[in-house]
């Protein structure tokens, strides 16, 4: 990420922040950091080499103008996103408007840029875009839709020079994972991982130990995963 002017979504949350320290050790031209409430972004406020940048990736308005402002990017990390933890026909869920809906956006606002320019787009997207897990079922939901949007944008850029590159985490100790009692993945380390994944051209990441085990374990018993993960909401 040497020289390379980068834009992190989400960049208030805990995986967010993550990126950004990582990113920083790698000298880069410049960061914009990105979210709905710049004020949440004070920690960064007087770091060399990061701009602060107002973003909802969910409002039409407010995505053409972090585009004008950031209209020159290598790097596109996108990373904003909920998790309302809601199953199935929740109806208080806004999963899909932002983890997918909103992401899919900024990607179209630089889509022709993208023709031009070798980008790096990342989307992060999450492990449960591969087996749905029903206690947090509009999460998972949104995330598959984010998965196969993520399949097709790269298969568009592929031929301009443009990668595209998709992120499944497990759970990550951050706000979206608050309240669940199970093994987390420090979003540091995650950050980290992800960054060397792409400087080794690696197009699907899967940035932890339990990412890595669902993975394995989809390739050999799907049916099982599926099985285990429908305890969430057994009884």
């Amino acid at each position: 990420m040497q020289n390379k002017t980068i834009l992190v979504t989400g960049a208030n949350g805990g995986l967010g922040n993550a990126f950004i320290e990582a990113l920083l050790e790698q000298n880069p031209k410049k960061i914009y950091a990105a979210a709905r409430d710049i004020k949440t972004l004070e920690n960064f406020k007087n770091r060399n080499n990061v701009e602060l940048l107002e973003l909802d990736i969910t409002d039409a308005a407010s995505l053409r103008s972090a585009r004008e402002k950031a209209h020159d990017i290598d790097v596109l990390i996108n990373n904003a996103g909920v998790n309302s933890n809601g199953r199935i026909f929740s109806t208080n869920s806004n999963d899909m408007d932002v983890n997918y809906k909103g992401t899919a956006n900024l990607c179209k606002n630089y889509f022709e840029y993208a023709k031009d320019n070798k980008m790096q787009i990342i989307n992060i997207s999450s492990i449960v875009a591969l087996c749905n897990l029903p206690i947090m079922a509009e999460y998972s939901i949104s995330k598959s839709a984010l998965h196969s949007f993520t399949q097709a944008l790269r298969a568009e850029l592929k031929a301009y020079g443009s990668e595209v590159y998709e992120v499944f985490p497990g759970p990550i100790d951050t706000r979206l994972t608050e309240g669940a009692d199970m093994p987390k993945a420090d979003p540091k380390d995650v950050a980290k991982e992800v960054l060397k994944c792409v400087a080794n051209r690696e197009f699907d990441i899967f940035p932890d130990a339990f990412a890595k085990m669902i993975k394995e374990r989809l390739s050999t018993d799907p049916q099982g995963v599926e099985a285990d993960f429908a305890m969430s909401v057994a009884g």
